[in-house]
């Protein structure tokens, strides 16, 4: 009787452990999504970002769907799609990481490094110059491909935030993951980049801003190098505003940012007390945060204006461009200023010194010379008031000469500040054949006009330079 009860209660405590145990893998298999999640989100927290939270939906052999944020507020996250077959698991590896409806903010800190809900991506540094690092408990699983479709990215600086949006696949290359993203931002958000990079003031931007760029992540830091396009980019820089900024720049480095020697952007206008048109420049920008131009040459006026290669901070912009004159016409130059009747033949050169301050632009001291005789003629329908005058009174006979002046010699000085007035003063020595039987005589005028009716004008009949235009044309086909 004893041994039968002794094998009964064995046999009820063989059901109760399987009962135990089914119960529990029961509970397992119900709160697997759970369980799983709250070790992802340990891991994340491990891997040094302390407020991450992850809820996995779907778990299966094969895929892993969740919902993501590294950061308390939500501003970094996305919903993932894990690839995990069982072969590349037992490799200690995953296939493949898929993040959609992404949110990426990126923090400028202090040293000017990017952080990612706190964590540092571009190599910041401790007080002691040593590269800060987060995480050292956690143990990272390789994954072989990462991609991000369409992302909301944004840039916080203390200036502001500049946001656009993002695509990118990273591919796992031994300890590295290389891969290639396009960043495409409104211009506005250039003000917020220059803060970061510290590449002077820029304010009232508009255009876009499209980034091709390759990628290198080791795990601690990320290189980046790319493309840049600018399309229809204009704004106000510094002291000098220009529009129609078009082109694309080769950029061997991201972070920080710079410009490789010799890139070429055309620009419709700029205001430099003059209104510069159709314009070329080409420079680089390098770490030390110094603009280099090699070259700089603009319509104005039927003629070209040509800068030597110069230097500037554009932090702190200082200093005399001389624009070198050929060909101006000055018929189109004096209509400019738009004065009533006035009309003239011939060609001008010279010297245009451009002194750029902190805060304003002046033309100094612009000196052009006929290249050759021509003509000048005002005669308006409807004089001022202050050339009105009797016959025989010196208004009067100065009104008589203007009619068909033939000049031998000319020379005209240019005067203006970005945003205010072109002032052109001429001294010409010549004759009017109906005038005196031709007796020779000098005149000195004056006149001016208001630079923003000027700008205005100059950019009516404005086309992109071919070589500019194909250069954005190739930049849209290529990849990153």
């Amino acid at each position: 009787m004893r041994r039968q009860s002794m094998r009964r209660l064995r046999r009820w405590l063989v059901l109760v452990q399987m009962m135990l145990l089914g119960g529990a893998l029961a509970l397992l298999f119900l709160h697997r999504t759970d369980l799983a999640g709250a070790a992802a989100t340990q891991a994340l927290r491990r891997a040094g970002f302390p407020d991450a939270a992850v809820a996995v939906t779907e778990l299966s052999a094969e895929r892993t769907r969740a919902t993501l944020r590294l950061d308390r507020g939500g501003a970094v996250g996305g919903t993932l799609t894990v690839l995990h077959p069982l072969e590349t698991l037992l490799e200690g590896r995953i296939a493949r990481l898929d993040i959609a409806d992404a949110r990426l903010r990126l923090d400028v800190a202090k040293d000017g490094g990017l952080r990612l809900a706190g964590y540092p991506l571009t190599g910041s540094t401790t007080a002691g110059g040593k590269r800060e690092t987060q995480g050292e408990g956690a143990v990272p699983i390789p994954i072989d491909t990462i991609q991000f479709g369409q992302t909301a990215v944004a840039l916080a600086t203390p200036r502001g935030t500049a946001e656009g949006t993002l695509r990118l696949t990273m591919t796992r290359d031994g300890a590295l993951h290389r891969g290639q993203a396009t960043l495409t931002a409104p211009a506005k958000g250039l003000p917020v980049l220059t803060h970061w990079t510290g590449a002077g003031t820029i304010a009232e931007t508009v255009g876009t801003l499209t980034v091709k760029a390759r990628l290198t992540w080791d795990g601690a830091a990320l290189s980046a190098q790319g493309d840049l396009l600018l399309a229809d980019v204009a704004g106000q820089f510094g002291p000098v505003s220009a529009s129609g900024i078009n082109g694309v720049l080769s950029l061997p480095n991201l972070f920080p940012p710079v410009v490789a020697p010799g890139q070429t952007l055309a620009v419709k206008l700029l205001d430099v007390g003059l209104p510069l048109t159709d314009g070329t420049l080409r420079f680089g920008y390098g770490a030390k945060g110094r603009l280099s131009v090699e070259r700089a040459e603009w319509r104005w006026a039927g003629g070209v204006l040509r800068a030597e290669p110069f230097t500037i901070d554009p932090a702190a912009p200082r200093g005399t461009v001389t624009l070198r004159a050929e060909g101006v016409h000055l018929g189109p130059m004096l209509a400019m200023v738009a004065v009533d009747g006035l009309e003239a033949s011939g060609t001008v050169s010279g010297s245009l010194p451009v002194r750029i301050g902190a805060d304003s632009v002046h033309l100094d001291g612009g000196l052009l010379e006929a290249d050759g005789p021509g003509s000048l003629r005002y005669d308006p329908e409807n004089p001022p008031g202050f050339l009105a005058g009797e016959a025989g009174s010196p208004t009067a006979l100065l009104m008589g000469a203007l009619t068909d002046f033939r000049y031998d010699t000319l020379s005209a000085t240019v005067e203006g500040e970005a945003g205010g007035e072109l002032a052109v003063g001429i001294a010409i020595r010549g004759s009017n054949p109906s005038f005196y039987d031709g007796y020779p005589v000098a005149l000195n005028l004056k006149v001016s006009g208001a630079l923003d009716r000027i700008l205005r004008q100059s950019l009516e009949t404005y086309r992109i330079p071919e070589t500019v235009r194909d250069r954005m044309t190739e930049f849209q086909r290529k990849n990153p």
